[in-house]
């Protein structure tokens, strides 16, 4: 556990001493493949630090949590941030225990098996280890026993997610964790408190999802709502007094279903909509307002690559990069792609290496993570590419 957090603590602290402009510069692609000893990774996100979470199986065969340091003294000694008490074996990419977000504290996110084998929410800290966060049940929800962080803002003071009685079940709730630091004998210690999001004026939607967050409380997400038959993206503010108020997100005509993914600190969300039927396309896009704290939501959609009609934003930094994946028409083969908010006409693919690719993160110095395959039937290795 001391060299665990020797890792995480260096790659923290050369955030503070480096000069973090000229790394995106000496980037060009990192291919971390996986951890040693196992057969697959893929990862889902990246801090400043350039710390890459996401999730793998190792050598003793079981498929956990893991991360590794792109720079400083510890760079590319991967490490596995444990277990609740549960194991799992076998591929997957979301339905496996895995980090979903890491803050600029070293604060990791994400979902793992407990003994009784449900997934639950934790929160990943140097000082405290793996910590299970909770469920709904905790707070009188009666059979609400899974839980998911779906991701944790750059301050760590924020994780969103949602919680159910199954993975990705239909009865899937929105919810946050605030945190509550308490005294002990040993110190101060960080305990986290779950709260179910507001679903006001959405009481036929289900299957909830909360997605993204950033540094002001700004919270995104998506259901589908049997009233109208559509996947309404939404994003809550935070209210004086406290809580969040919800709000839906507009989208073009034709394309109702919406898939707000991830907010930067700008107040800006990347994601995509679909068409009536999901079948002609998905469009991606992101939503804005004249500023932060005021102004209607907006919406600008972003182009496709020709012959890709598909696409799907993952994740944004707050420069206004978008990175995510794109489909051909005739084999569904998806490659990563970029876009900008500062350029809304630009479109490209990301150089990652192999026939199939996906990004899922890009952090503030332009450093994109995710994975790709080298060839169709192989598992996906971990990779990361500089932009900038």
């Amino acid at each position: 556990m001391r060299k665990l957090r020797s890792i995480v603590f260096s790659a923290v602290l050369l955030l503070m001493v480096s000069a973090q402009g000229t790394w995106a510069q000496k980037v060009k692609v990192y291919d971390l493949g996986h951890y040693p000893g196992g057969t697959w990774a893929a990862a889902f996100a990246i801090n400043d630090s350039g710390v890459v979470v996401g999730a793998g199986d190792t050598a003793s065969g079981y498929t956990d949590p893991i991360a590794v340091p792109l720079f400083g003294a510890n760079a590319n000694q991967w490490f596995d941030l444990g277990i609740l008490g549960g194991t799992f074996t076998g591929f997957g990419i979301t339905d496996t225990p895995y980090c979903s977000g890491i803050s600029n504290t070293g604060m990791i996110v994400g979902q793992a098996l407990t003994s009784e084998g449900y997934f639950h929410a934790f929160a990943w800290t140097p000082k405290a280890g793996m910590v299970d966060i909770g469920t709904l049940a905790d707070i009188g929800y009666s059979g609400y026993n899974v839980s998911l962080a779906t991701a944790v803002n750059k301050s760590g003071t924020l994780i969103v997610g949602w919680s159910g009685s199954e993975w990705a079940g239909m009865d899937a709730l929105p919810v946050v964790w605030t945190p509550k630091v308490v005294g002990t004998p040993g110190g101060p210690t960080t305990t986290w408190n779950i709260q179910k999001l507001d679903t006001t004026g959405f009481e036929q939607a289900f299957w909830w999802w909360a997605l993204g967050v950033n540094n002001f409380g700004q919270i995104t997400g998506t259901a589908y709502d049997l009233a109208t038959g559509t996947e309404p993206g939404v994003v809550w503010e935070p209210v004086s007094g406290g809580g969040w108020k919800i709000t839906l997100l507009p989208t073009p005509a034709d394309y109702p279903h919406a898939h707000p993914v991830t907010i930067n600190n700008m107040g800006e969300i990347a994601g995509r909509v679909a068409s009536t039927d999901f079948s002609t396309a998905a469009l991606p896009v992101f939503w804005s307002k004249q500023s932060r704290e005021g102004g209607s939501w907006n919406f600008t959609v972003l182009p496709n690559l020709p012959d890709r009609p598909w696409a799907e934003p993952y994740g944004i930094n707050d420069l206004g990069d978008i990175v995510g994946e794109s489909y051909d028409t005739n084999d569904w083969i998806q490659l990563a792609t970029r876009w900008s908010t500062k350029n809304p006409g630009f479109v490209k693919l990301l150089n990652f290496p192999g026939e199939l690719s996906s990004a899922n993160m890009i952090n503030n110095n332009g450093i994109a993570v995710g994975s790709y395959r080298e060839t169709l039937p192989t598992l996906p290795k971990m990779v990361a590419v500089g932009i900038r």
